[in-house]
């Protein structure tokens, strides 16, 4: 099967941190024999631009197009303005940049299916190309575009829902995204869930020296953007609890964002500070280290679709403390093979890490539960192959349909 996937979040060389979990899939698919192409436009960046945006003065470097003999990416420029000022015609935009270059390739490389991840811009402008190529088009829901796109403002709003009852399939990584899928489009057979996973093969094997340089500490690793929505500041209330109770733990927090020093200045008034190290945003190797010599991951998050770093760190057998009602509960069995708090409660977070940290035995099943769950239901190859079945269903309800 072809599918052309088009999705503004892949990774490139600008940006090699963002978007990983599509090129994951992506490269899952092509290893069960599908064909795949991407087309993943980067923001134009005109001189003004360039020089009074930080951020995009990488984008000129991203080659137009890369072959590494198995996935050919595309990366055609069109118009998209700093701070997202007018992203609710995103896809309309992109749509224009990318209409001639998918017509060619539709025509060397006729594709049967487009899937687009997100639905604004990607979607939007899979939808047009649905619609004139007569191709079935599947949207994946990673989150932002029903927790915060739809919010924006009416025009976003519509541009989001016309994808959403245009698509063919429209698949939620996680229930909580389905729900609210759900609440826009009712009942509707075309909202399925398939959630993201992990590569067994990236789970750290070795030898870290991380290991003597955190000698005699117990470890509560946290990973994730230094935003509101993260929780950094429930962890760091938290941990002043646990501390009281136990001086040999310390926490590291792996990440980058506009909360930096509002966090480092909460640390050192809560008295903290010490025994807090805020880590820079690292490769995704490295971050895969610290899981591994991490005794416990912690991520309070109260506004996360899916969150595939709990994934990656029930992979290396840690317990995992997430939020009810948030994507991770999917994975998470509550006492089973992790655990879940209510979210913004701090006093419950100390509860449970304390609960870890009393009862060794316990993290230690509950870890083995976590990497057990995970490498059971959770790799890119089983999300692959739920995809896959998904297609072949569309193209042959395609085929009935003709």
């Amino acid at each position: 099967m072809r599918v052309l996937c088009l999705s503004n979040l892949y990774p490139n060389k600008h940006n090699s941190l963002r978007g990983g979990f599509v090129k994951a899939q992506v490269s899952s698919l092509t290893r069960l024999g599908c064909q795949v192409k991407v087309v993943s436009p980067v923001p134009a960046a005109p001189a003004p631009f360039r020089f009074i945006v930080k951020e995009w003065r990488g984008y000129n470097e991203i080659p137009g197009v890369l072959d590494d003999g198995t996935i050919q990416v595309f990366h055609p420029r069109y118009l998209l303005l700093p701070r997202n000022l007018l992203f609710a015609c995103s896809g309309w935009f992109y749509y224009q940049a990318t209409k001639n270059l998918i017509k060619e390739i539709s025509r060397v490389w006729p594709f049967e299916l487009i899937h687009a991840h997100t639905a604004l811009p990607d979607g939007y402008a899979g939808l047009l190309f649905s619609r004139i190529l007569k191709k079935p088009l599947v949207v994946t829901i990673h989150g932002r575009d029903l927790q915060d796109t739809v919010f924006r403002n009416s025009r976003c709003r519509r541009a989001v829902l016309e994808v959403l009852q245009g698509a063919d399939a429209v698949v939620n990584v996680s229930h909580k995204l389905a729900e609210l899928c759900r609440s826009h489009l009712g009942g509707n057979d075309k909202i399925k869930v398939i959630g993201n996973g992990i590569n067994p093969a990236e789970i750290y094997q070795g030898h870290s020296p991380l290991r003597e340089k955190y000698a005699g500490s117990k470890i509560i690793l946290s990973v994730g953007s230094l935003k509101k929505t993260k929780g950094h500041d429930i962890t760091l209330r938290a941990f002043k609890t646990v501390r009281e109770q136990f001086n040999q733990v310390i926490l590291l927090i792996i990440g980058g964002g506009e909360e930096r020093e509002n966090l480092q200045s909460l640390a050192r008034e809560l008295g903290i500070y010490q025994a807090v190290e805020f880590i820079a945003p690292q490769p995704h190797s490295k971050v895969m280290e610290y899981m591994s010599v991490s005794d416990m991951f912690v991520l309070p998050s109260w506004n996360e679709g899916f969150g595939i770093v709990y994934l990656e760190a029930m992979a290396h057998g840690k317990p995992v403390i997430g939020v009810k009602g948030q994507g991770i509960s999917d994975v998470i069995q509550n006492g089973s093979n992790g655990l879940l708090v209510e979210a913004h409660a701090e006093h419950e977070l100390a509860r449970a890490v304390l609960g870890l940290l009393k009862n060794e035995n316990y993290a230690l099943i509950l870890g083995k539960r976590a990497r057990d769950t995970v490498l059971q239901d959770y790799t890119w190859t089983c999300s692959a192959r739920k995809l896959l079945d998904l297609y072949r269903s569309l193209m042959a309800g395609r085929d009935a349909d003709v």
